[in-house]
């Protein structure tokens, strides 16, 4: 069985359905067009569809026929996320985002486009299958919280999953190349919302006042030290301040500012004593200057972790349709996050990347940016990789 052949006598359709998913993106937990547009092209192609999974997933089912049905374990998933980011497009595409300042800027739309058509493919070998496949299109990645969501909601259940694979559209790899990383593929996530207080005053005056703006800027440029001064430099770890807002007026000494940001880690033990380590240098320099602070700090992801056993399986699929050749094996985690973790922490699974980049048409910007785009030649490999990997494991178990 070659899904390849079959994915690509459905590329047009892939486009169509990309496109609309792209033109119409949605903020994470307000997947509402987005869930009911995929739901009832899983009804069309026979699934059995859930909606609103933790909020507003959408499961889909395919069972075999009863006649060779196995019990209802031995189930495999397909997982993808759906939600879009607050980013003002800039790509001038025909098919650009209608929605103001709302942006498929991570390449979500890939996603689900590669995850539809896998299930179109595998719906259309249905008579064949011997035990039942989930597809799982999940709200919220981009902050966090989806995924736990969607498996306290029951994703992993009825019938239970034995394993699950997910992907992601990646433009550093060329397109139609697949992406593969043995064990540990991406950081810990966390988050932190730092307030720094002081009291205002006039701005001709600053020596009777305790100016908020003037201590956050040594706190941010400190907070820097934790990394490149406190941490072992080859363990890697990322702070950034993603945002910072603070004052009323030019004139005017800020007396508070709130500054949000994330840290990334890969080693466990650098994760556990990075919230420490931020709060010393900040209660520092705060007691220094004379101002207060308030620290709030939650873990959103754990490190996605990849089962070796479901990295080979997709590895033996990939190579089976696409030749071994565009096959690249990725050897440093990632500093980025992925929901995805959670399941792995169920299930055994893999996560994969689908190169999309393509510097000839000019398709080379990173996840985030106000020009991401993909190379829609990708698709149905991504379709086809996803299908192959199901059909193998299902017939090999």
């Amino acid at each position: 069985m070659n899904f390849l052949k079959e994915a690509n006598k459905i590329k047009t359709e892939l486009m169509k359905i990309r496109r609309h998913l792209h033109q119409y993106p949605e903020l994470s937990n307000q997947e509402y067009k987005t869930s009911a547009y995929i739901a009832a092209l899983l009804k069309k192609w026979g699934y059995k569809v859930k909606t609103k999974v933790g909020g507003t997933g959408v499961i889909g089912l395919l069972e075999p026929p009863s006649a060779i049905r196995r019990p209802r374990t031995g189930c495999v998933a397909i997982r993808a996320d759906m939600d879009a980011l607050p980013i003002q497009e800039a790509t001038k595409k025909s098919f650009s985002s209608q929605s103001k300042g709302i942006m498929h800027a991570c390449g979500h739309d890939g996603n689900m486009t590669c995850a539809l058509g896998a299930a179109k493919l595998l719906a259309q070998r249905q008579k064949e299958l011997t035990r039942p496949v989930k597809i799982i299109f999940q709200p919220a990645e981009e902050i966090s919280n989806g995924a736990e969501r969607m498996i306290k909601a029951g994703a992993l259940k009825d019938p239970t999953v034995e394993m699950i694979i997910g992907m992601h559209v990646y433009t550093l790899l060329p397109a139609g190349k697949i992406g593969l990383k043995y064990g540990q593929m991406m950081a810990n996530v966390d988050e932190f919302t730092l307030t720094i207080t002081g009291e205002g005053g006039h701005g001709a005056a600053p020596h009777k006042g305790i100016d908020a703006i003037a201590v956050s800027a040594e706190v941010v440029t400190a907070l820097q030290q934790v990394v490149s001064r406190q941490s072992d430099p080859t363990d890697p770890v990322v702070l950034t301040i993603g945002t910072i807002n603070g004052g009323t007026q030019y004139n005017i000494l800020a007396d508070k500012v709130v500054m949000n940001g994330t840290v990334r880690t890969l080693n466990d033990q650098t994760h556990q004593e990075m919230p420490k380590k931020i709060e010393k240098v900040v209660r520092g320099i705060t007691a220094a200057f004379g101002a207060r602070y308030q620290l709030e700090y939650q873990v959103l992801g754990i490190a996605l972790i990849n089962d070796d056993r479901i990295v080979d399986t997709i590895k033996k699929s990939a190579a089976k349709i696409l030749g071994i050749n565009n096959i690249l094996t990725i050897n440093r985690a990632s500093m980025g996050g992925e929901d995805f973790a959670s399941y792995l922490q169920k299930v055994p699974g893999a996560f994969f990347y689908l190169g999309v980049g393509n510097k000839a048409k000019g398709i080379t910007h990173p996840w985030h940016h106000a020009c991401f785009d993909l190379d829609e030649e990708a698709l149905p490999v991504g379709a086809a990789v996803l299908a192959q990997s199901v059909w193998d494991w299902h017939t090999n178990v």
